[in-house]
């Protein structure tokens, strides 16, 4: 999924006045007391965030070299956090991580319970939060976001707390749970609603993109509308460029691609002004993509080649992902299958890249909602211990105390029992996430080394079969079991793709008992490890033609999975890694048997594996994996 830039809002400095910069400038020309100077410079610097930040830069750092001159530590750690805003602003997020850690390392030195250097080390670490997201950190984004909420609240600063909750809502969207995403939005535009009117924007401009990839159209634009109103009213390039990229995805959903073009070149203006290079990118990409379209090439070329060169510069590795598809495409429709294949490769890289990311970012999800069911857990049974001591205090009868204290101890046993569970169901969930990005790890590379060895006709027919098995590998990436069927055709697939890759070095046979029910589970890609290494350390080495048999039967309660080769058995296939000095090391057999151990927690019932070697009268006769699992059934809605 293209992933659409949504708008971080950096807050609003604690000192600012009304003031414009010149206004300040003026000020700070006929200033007389020079201890004053560091606080107009940062107050200055401060007014250029929205539209020019290397005017803010420039002032921040005077400001920092008078702060210190006059041995002024506090608006040193302003400085600091004006200097590290300007360098996020430019996209440099190590140096502006640098300086907001040396702001936060001085603020905290100073002993003070002044609200307004509590809310500055607020500001600190909510763009700290900031910074971590927009490289993909979020699990430190939100730890700082939260962190900054607290004081915030602390202090009853409304403005300052709807504000992190657009941040924190743009970390949940980032990381796929729209709901709480849009929960966060509704409640930062809520708040801010004719209070703030550059946090109303920014919210309102969120709440209007989840709405659109909800393909709700009416309810993002009446959200778009209300943003670009509020942006008219407030300077904030950056805000509405990324504003007019949305509009443009807006318009491409209702057909309206020359409105697209329109506000795509608004966009740019807008990201120019300010040389806003993580804006620029995004905005080439949809360019190229809308000229593809219309079969305008040449131009197609031009704005992806842009986009290109920005997603490198900024290491952005979806935007780099998704400019190298297009090239590709852009490529073969002009005939050079040359480039077109050099980019796809590239695609193939960055795509492997970003699976590694987007895995990150759903095990993070999962991480984050345990956390939730944590803390709510915990929240419970803090207040069921502040009723058992009420109780202590009211009734000092001992049969009502001891049975007040039986049935609490029972309850918390049973929600003990209950977060076991649940922490087994997350490591299963986990480890199924491990299993996808090593699954395609392995196609891609099957598939890089047959278009290294073969002609074009064999590539393409391997490439067909190899997009096939990606659509069934995303279809199960959702569901840690699957139907049986669909486990035979994904490993149907797979052996195909193999016997391909191998020059049919070996034939295979997959067979279900008709007892079998059709909605029978396993869970999804369990099996292909086992296939694998068959293949790899079983009949390939193996001199003459390689058999390979997968059967399903059903045994009383369980389901019998047995994979049988005739390869060169398990004592011939160690020699051989042992001998191979960059012997491969299967995760994947690791990650399944890690799976099969959490599944055995999750349904308490026993859960075999065995893997034996076949011989007859000391003659290898190649190796048998068995696998046990107790009978489930798939849960229709």
């Amino acid at each position: 999924m293209r992933k659409i830039l949504l708008f971080l809002l950096i807050p609003s400095a604690l000192f600012l006045s009304a003031q414009s910069a010149d206004s300040l400038l003026a000020l700070l020309k006929n200033e007389k007391n020079l201890e004053n100077i560091p606080a107009l410079q940062n107050q200055i610097s401060d007014t250029y965030k929205h539209s020019d930040p290397e005017q803010m830069q420039k002032f921040a750092i005077l400001a920092l070299n008078n702060a210190k001159k006059y041995k002024s530590p506090y608006q040193q750690a302003i400085a600091y956090q004006n200097i590290g805003t300007s360098f996020l602003i430019f996209g440099d997020y190590d140096k502006a991580l640098r300086n907001f850690d040396i702001s936060e390392k001085i603020l905290l030195k100073i002993t003070s319970d002044h609200k307004e250097i509590k809310e500055t080390l607020a500001k600190t670490l909510g763009s700290k939060g900031v910074a971590h997201s927009e490289q993909n950190n979020y699990a430190k984004a939100l730890d700082n976001d939260f962190e900054a909420l607290k004081i915030y609240e602390e202090t009853k600063n409304e403005l300052q707390i709807s504000k992190l909750y657009n941040n924190i809502g743009v970390i949940y969207k980032s990381i796929d749970d729209k709901e709480k995403a849009l929960q966060y939005f509704l409640k930062a535009n809520k708040i801010s609603k004719n209070k703030d009117e550059a946090t109303f924007a920014a919210s309102a401009s969120n709440i209007g993109l989840i709405y659109l990839y909800q393909n709700k159209l009416e309810n993002s634009k009446k959200y778009f509308d209300e943003s670009f109103g509020s942006y008219q009213k407030n300077e904030n390039p950056r805000a509405l460029g990324e504003l007019y990229n949305n509009y443009s995805q807006y318009n491409l959903s209702k057909g309206q691609v020359d409105e697209a073009k329109a506000n795509l070149k608004n966009a740019e203006r807008e990201f120019l002004s300010i040389d806003d290079k993580f804006g620029l990118s995004y905005t080439y990409l949809f360019l190229g993509e809308i000229f593809f379209n219309e079969n305008n090439l040449g131009e197609s070329l031009k704005f992806a080649n842009k986009s290109l060169e920005l997603a490198k510069e900024l290491e952005l590795t979806e935007t780099t992902m998704n400019v190298e598809k297009l090239l590709s495409e852009i490529y073969d429709k002009k005939g050079d299958q040359q480039q077109a294949l050099s980019h796809l490769k590239n695609y193939d890289i960055e795509k492997e890249k970003f699976d590694i990311v987007r895995n990150e970012q759903q095990r993070l999800k999962t991480e984050l909602n345990f956390q939730y069911e944590k803390e709510q857990l915990e929240k419970r049974e803090n207040a069921s211990r502040e009723r058992l001591k009420g109780f202590f205090i009211i009734a000092l009868v001992g049969v009502f105390l001891l049975g007040t204290f039986l049935y609490y101890r029972n309850r918390e046993k049973q929600k003990t029992i209950l977060l076991q569970k649940q922490l087994a169901e997350f490591e299963h969930k986990a480890l199924h996430l491990q299993m996808n990005p090593h699954f395609v790890f392995n196609c891609l590379a099957a598939i890089s080394a047959f278009v290294m060895q073969n002609g074009k006709d064999e590539a393409i027919r391997y490439l067909s079969k190899f997009s096939k098995l990606m659509r069934l590998t995303l279809e199960f990436s959702k569901e840690s079991s699957i139907t049986i069927d669909k486990e035979i055709e994904a490993l149907k697939n797979y052996l195909e793709l193999e016997q391909l890759r191998f020059n049919h070095k070996f034939d295979f046979k997959i067979y279900k008992y008709p007892e079998i029910e059709d909605d029978t589970a396993i869970p999804s890609l369990l099996l292909q490890p086992y296939v694998e290494n068959a293949i790899i350390h079983g009949v390939v080495p193996k001199e003459g033609k390689g058999f390979i048999d997968i059967t399903f039967q059903q045994i009383d309660e369980n389901l019998i999975c047995t994979i049988t080769d005739n390869g060169v058995g398990i004592e011939r296939s160690k020699m051989g890694k042992t001998n191979f000095v960059n012997a491969h090391k299967s995760m994947a057999m690791e990650i399944s048997q890690k799976r099969l151990e959490t599944l055995e927690q999750l349904e308490n019932k026993k859960i075999e594996l065995d893997i034996t070697e076949l011989n007859n009268n000391e003659i290898v006769l190649g190796t048998q994996v068995l696998i046990k699992l107790p009978l489930e059934f798939i849960k229709h809605k």
